[in-house]
């Protein structure tokens, strides 16, 4: 079987880009022949141009946006009409290796742009086409700014991608369910999950209580926090949909219930709309609620120094008022941090199957509040959820990724069987 997996950016210079690398270095083991096409800008923002190395032995052709005159005359046009400048550079570069080179299959990533651009292809390129659909391709959310579904052109051409591909994989049941929405055909939808780095898991020689005892002595250290207060984490963006300020309005409740509950909030932040600079205003909300001293705010954290927070904390907990998936859940589980999370995330349902937390509904810090009480009131439950999400991190490695996605690839070419 040979492939070509379509990406916008592909090379171990993008932050988590190292996980499509494994895939695909699963996917040869599996005996499938990949080939990559990605795209990069004229300054080789990502990657020299045309035939070169990626993280193993695949090759890959990275399409150089922008390279002549008339696909530069066109990213004014693209980004007015479709809201992405380089869509017909997209478009030029997939159909330059297709007609060259022949597959079996090709394997997009994303509804929008690059989903579009296969539909949009298909006439002239009769090799059928799969789509990984995520969720933010997909969302109608104008008052957040966020998703191409809330603009007509790029929903018409979603429209058309998920008609014409062969098959769509959705990261979760959540982003199936608005595939569906969109024309995609119910019978030709598999839920699977992303997968999480290699690096995600600790060291086997390590066992897995010294790993996260030691994680928290250093944060301890780090941070001054006691070791008798239990820790929760929050890991994400700073954006109002994933909603970091239920669980500091939640916190009060929380430390009645249990007391001192140390939150630590982790990722970037970003200004919005209505409450301008986020990380000001979740720090404000913290003051008028009088816990600031239990919160810490530590900005963007990279790997493998996040590793240490998530294998420290006694609970992660994603709030998300609506999310297509939400990877973190699984990189908790890989060091056996349970999750409490809402039902406006993908990764809910995952939850729910392999029992490694709790779930509550989106939008409600009082909930919230129980269930993290809940557990941090029952270590014996909190250590069975933990042991699962050690099941679910193993099911969200590279290696069943890539054996999930082989079975996708023969449904798509035999007409729905494996």
């Amino acid at each position: 079987m040979r492939i070509l997996y379509v990406i916008p950016r592909y090379g171990p210079q993008f932050v988590s880009n190292e996980t499509h690398g494994e895939v695909v270095r699963e996917l040869q083991r599996l005996g499938v022949n990949v080939d990559v096409l990605s795209f990069t800008t004229r300054s080789g923002a990502g990657g020299p141009g045309g035939w070169g190395s990626g993280f193993g032995s695949e090759w890959v052709y990275r399409h150089v946006q922008g390279a002549n005159v008339f696909e530069r005359g066109l990213t004014r046009v693209a980004q007015a009409v479709l809201h992405y400048e380089y869509f017909f550079a997209m478009l030029a570069g997939y159909l330059r290796i297709t007609r060259a080179r022949t597959y079996d299959l090709i394997h997009v990533e994303g509804t929008f742009p690059l989903g579009a651009v296969a539909a949009l292809a298909a006439p002239q390129v009769p090799t059928p086409y799969i789509i990984t659909t995520t969720g933010g391709d997909l969302f109608r959310l104008p008052d957040e700014g966020y998703g191409y579904g809330h603009h007509l052109l790029p929903r018409q051409l979603m429209r058309l991608a998920l008609q014409r591909c062969a098959w769509v994989r959705a990261n979760s049941r959540l982003i199936g369910r608005l595939a569906i929405g969109y024309g995609a055909d119910p019978q030709r939808i598999t839920p699977l999950p992303v997968s999480i780095a290699d690096m995600c898991y600790p060291p086997p020689a390590v066992p897995l209580p010294d790993f996260r005892m030691a994680a928290r002595m250093r944060l301890e250290a780090k941070h001054g926090w006691s070791p008798d207060v239990p820790i929760v984490v929050c890991v994400g963006r700073l954006i109002s949909l994933k909603a970091p300020e239920l669980l500091i309005e939640a916190l009060p409740d929380l430390c009645e219930q249990v007391g001192p509950v140390r939150v630590c909030i982790i990722g970037p932040s970003r200004p919005d709309p209505q409450r301008g600079d986020y990380l000001a205003f979740l720090q404000q909300r913290a003051a008028d609620l009088g816990v600031s001293e239990y919160c810490t705010f530590t900005g963007a954290v990279a790997w493998p120094a996040l590793q240490d927070y998530l294998a420290a904390a006694d609970l992660l907990a994603v709030p998300s008022r609506l999310e297509g998936l939400n990877r973190v859940v699984f990189e908790a589980g890989a060091v056996g941090t349970p999750s409490v999370i809402s039902d406006g995330a993908g990764a809910a349902e995952l939850v729910a199957r392999y029992n490694n937390g709790l779930i509550v509904p989106a939008g409600r810090a009082s909930a919230l509040a129980h269930a993290i009480g809940r557990l941090l009131r029952d270590p014996a439950a909190l250590a069975r959820c933990g042991e699962r999400a050690l099941e679910l991190a193993h099911d969200c490695s590279a290696t069943a990724v890539a054996q999930g996605l082989l079975k996708i690839y023969r449904q798509a070419l035999h007409g729905g069987r494996a």
